[in-house]
């Protein structure tokens, strides 16, 4: 790997750079708790529920997920640009992220809770779809805006650093749900219905205290973007590229770990009462982590700092199937250490796309955070969608989720090779591709300065 560049030499901030107190950014942060917890968790869980509970197939599943997610191709970098030329008067990411709410909490007590055995499949893959939509629709404004709070390079590692603390916790919370479920006696469908409700409460209060709480810098609206012109610039945006392949090799990565970690841990090794707690301690490390990578993105630059994530999560996650079988203690210690940086990436890769919008801002004049963040949500969904491919493939070899440690030494093997070998490859593919990434601290304050000069 290369040596460090030159982020440390750089100033801290920017002259007259904007401050925001502590209680204001976890009122900013605070709706992304909900939000990030029914993307990985909910997949984790709405797959294994769609099989057992609504009886369709694991490829069907697969499917389901792959062509909800492809239709984001479109609709997300739509609804991102869509957003940019609104003029809301109480600022455009602050009233997306409040009108979308009342319509995305219908969806989700549709998609956790009202759909039943024998829903034919056309039925849920349209709610699967609308409710992807409407999460796109408040996580491009809620990112939006995080690029817009504290636009200097440090100040976008604190506010997206604080907003992926918040999504931790409600990560930790959601797989809490379950284990609390099962602890009294409920099964896997009242353990889905209960995170459905969580969302439900939840959801409309923090996106409350973070619109009511937080002010929005009011910023013209933007000229529409054709969809023709949205592929030229990805196409031609050598730092857009460098951002959303990474994104998008990270999310394929976290699409198969989440998708078969129940999978693994239960019916290979052994893990058959524990492997929730497994999946919480997981996440908690993820949560305890994000200090240790927002101090080490400060420290040798936000690139840096991803690779040595996407490395660590690699290997960890490659060795995990050596765990000797229901030892609980090696697997709670070997969790922890594998999902230390299981929120780097997601965290960084966020970060340095606001950079690049500013890259964007300084050659076009546009401000154009919702068209590039709905282009990462994109990359991001339609690589956690390519993730549950993998039940296709174990369908192929014969695994069955019923037959448990009973399925063949084929189809065991199928599923040891997809949790370690893809997901180790396409983080080393991550951490290379982002080795000679150009928008360092010093290169971002330079673009600020043109910003501001222009302005």
């Amino acid at each position: 790997m290369a040596e460090t560049t030159t982020a440390t030499q750089a100033p801290e901030a920017a002259p007259g750079a904007k401050k925001i107190g502590g209680w204001t950014m976890a009122a900013f942060a605070a709706p992304s708790a909900p939000l990030l917890a029914l993307s990985l968790p909910s997949l984790i869980f709405l797959a294994p529920y769609f099989n057992e509970h609504l009886g369709l197939s694991l490829t069907t599943v697969s499917l389901v997920f792959l062509s909800a997610r492809i239709l984001d191709i479109i609709v997300d970098p739509m609804i991102g640009s869509f957003q940019d030329r609104s003029t809301p008067k109480m600022g455009r990411r602050r009233f997306w992220l409040a009108a979308t709410t009342p319509f995305f909490m219908a969806i989700i007590w549709m998609v956790f809770i009202g759909l039943q055995p024998g829903s034919p499949p056309p039925l849920v893959a349209v709610c699967v779809l609308v409710m992807y939509a409407l999460f796109a629709s408040m996580t491009i404004a809620h990112l939006s805006w995080a690029g817009e709070l504290l636009p200097d390079y440090h100040g976008r590692t604190r506010t997206l650093g604080a907003v992926q603390v918040a999504g931790m916790i409600g990560y930790v919370l959601m797989l809490l749900l379950p284990a609390l479920v099962r602890g009294n006696g409920g099964d896997s469908v009242a353990a889905v219905h209960s995170m459905g409700y969580a969302a439900l409460i939840t959801l409309p209060v923090l996106v409350a205290i973070c619109v009511l709480c937080v002010k929005e810098e009011k910023l013209p609206p933007q000229p529409h973007v054709s969809f023709r012109d949205t592929v030229k610039a990805l196409l031609e945006n050598k730092s857009l590229r460098f951002v959303l392949v990474p994104d998008f090799l990270i999310g394929v990565g976290y699409g198969v770990t989440g998708g078969l970690f129940l999978f693994l841990f239960r019916h290979y090794l052994g893990f058959t009462a524990n492997s929730e707690l497994l999946l919480l301690v997981y996440f908690v490390s993820g949560l305890i982590g994000i200090p240790f990578w927002t101090w080490l993105g400060r420290r040798i630059g936000k690139h840096r700092a991803l690779q040595w994530g996407c490395i660590h999560a690699g290997i960890a996650l490659a060795l995990t199937p050596l765990i000797p079988k229901g030892e609980l203690m090696i697997g709670l210690g070997a969790l922890v250490i594998a999902g230390f940086s299981q929120s780097a990436g997601t965290m960084l890769v966020r970060s340095m796309m606001a950079d690049v919008v500013d890259e964007d801002t300084a050659k076009t004049g546009g401000q154009r955070s919702g068209l590039f963040f709905g282009l990462m949500l994109t990359t991001s969904k339609v690589g956690l969608a390519v993730g549950p491919l993998a039940y296709v493939v174990l369908d192929m070899f014969g695994f069955e989720q019923a037959l448990g440690a009973a399925n063949t030494p084929t189809a065991m093997l199928a599923l040891v090779l997809l949790f370690t070998g893809l997901p180790f490859v396409l983080n080393m593919l991550a951490a290379w591709w982002v080795r000679d990434y150009p928008l360092d601290e010093r290169r971002q304050a330079e673009l600020r300065a043109e910003i501001a000069a222009r302005s």
